[in-house]
């Protein structure tokens, strides 16, 4: 008999984790959506179009249902591209794309030799001082502000004369960053900005040859929707989201990767749609991969507004973003918007010990679970904290994503969307 029950438990066990949460599933698109091959999932060689294939060939084979033909809802919007040269040479010495320097997200178009004039806090605090470097500023000078940024300083307002350019330089160069970060942009800045790496660059330098090759592109894309249909309440929607777009290419070699921004949402989205498709539900559970997140929530605000079924029978939706980490819990967007509901998946999380903390956030209009809450949706925003400091730079990779809660997050998630199955 206790053979007998031992190997019953067994199967049940492998049973569940066939149909349960595959970290190892997850880790292989993470990697696959990292990959070269994606250009960063964004704007430069149709990154973004080309993880839209990606994921529909993965709802395909999970035999997930799609609203339209092809699983895609198209539209588009203009954004900043930086496919071309995006350099700086100082004195002879080439800095790296990414690694040393970043471009602001709408950085115009740069290509010449620039003398640097350096404003230290001694300049901004001495008139005279300032009164010269006023007299050098020109079309052909690019200002270079360094630790005076971090700094207290007697008079600010000579500082924001020169940060907001009013002398109109040819552009800013921060010299004294502490992180690199950068992010998308539909139109260009009123002038060039340039961020630098604190330590990359010296006083004595005094030249720079600068080449940003920037334009204004009309993009096309697209979201990707696909279904479990529910076997009682077809009618009844839980929905999950997650944006699959990232930051792409800063010129012809910086590639941001996105890992944890957000190929691990979209990863976990994937494992939730095996799971569902082969635990069937009682309702109908949707996901839906949004475009154009990082550029202004394009994606989901389209949908909102050309739904594929009427938004008033989603029961609850759960847009999942930077799903990386755990270990220092979950953060729930909205949770001061929907009380009720934010205390049953404290329930939840307390009955299985999946997350050390579950916290608490107001509403905010930071990911794509913001249209959906603006159009009467009960709308959750999800994402997991945890010591990983790489967020919109060269180094969220997928060989440094820890995935250290996946698999306690994937059924809390699960868990938690089970409540509301028939829409109560």
């Amino acid at each position: 008999m206790f053979k007998v029950i031992r190997l019953s438990a067994l199967i049940l066990l492998c049973n569940f984790t066939l149909h349960a949460q595959n970290i190892n599933y997850a880790r292989k698109v993470i990697n696959d959506l990292c990959a070269p091959e994606m250009y960063g999932r964004g704007y430069v060689k149709k990154g973004d179009n080309i993880a839209a294939k990606y994921i529909r060939e993965e709802l395909k084979a999970a035999k997930l249902k799609s609203f339209t033909a092809e699983y895609f809802q198209e539209f588009g919007f203009p954004v900043s591209v930086y496919e071309n040269e995006v350099k700086v040479i100082v004195d002879d010495h080439g800095l790296i794309p990414g690694e040393h320097f970043i471009i602001s997200a709408g950085c115009p178009p740069v290509d010449g030799v620039f003398k640097l004039l350096w404003i230290d806090s001694a300049t901004i605090d001495n008139q005279a001082a300032f009164n010269q470097i006023e007299k050098q500023i020109s079309r052909q000078t690019f200002v270079v502000v360094g630790e005076v940024k971090y700094q207290k300083i007697n008079h600010p307002e000579r500082l924001k004369q020169i940060t907001s350019n009013e002398f109109n330089a040819r552009g800013i160069i921060y010299a004294a960053e502490k992180k690199l970060t950068w992010s998308v942009s539909t139109k260009w800045d009123q002038f060039a900005t340039i961020f630098v790496k604190e330590g990359i660059l010296k006083p004595f330098q005094t030249s720079a040859k600068i080449t940003i090759a920037a334009q204004i592109k009309s993009h096309a894309t697209q979201n990707v929707i696909a279904y479990v249909e529910g076997s009682k309440y077809k009618d009844s929607f839980v929905v999950f989201t997650a944006h699959y777009d990232h930051l792409g290419m800063m010129g012809k070699e910086a590639i941001f990767p996105g890992a944890n921004d957000n190929a691990s949402g979209v990863a976990m989205l994937l494992d939730l749609a095996n799971y569902y498709s082969k635990n069937k539900p009682e309702y109908s559970v949707v996901f839906m991969f949004f475009a154009g997140e990082e550029a202004g929530l394009f994606g989901s605000y389209y949908y909102t507004q050309n739904p594929l079924f009427p938004l008033k029978q989603i029961s609850l939706l759960l847009n999942l973003d930077l799903m990386g980490t755990g270990d220092k819990g979950l953060t729930a967007v909205n949770a001061t918007v929907f009380p009720d509901e934010f205390q049953e998946l404290q329930l939840v999380n307390m009955d299985g010990d999946f997350l050390p903390t579950i916290a608490s956030r107001g509403k905010a209009q930071n990911s794509d679970h913001h249209y959906f809450t603006e159009n009467g949706v009960r709308s959750f925003f999800f994402y997991l904290m945890g010591d990983y400091h790489f967020y919109h730079d060269v180094d969220d990779k997928a060989d440094a994503l820890p995935l250290s809660k996946y698999n306690e997050a994937f059924k809390l998630i699960q868990k938690f969307a089970d409540h509301y199955q028939k829409g109560e």
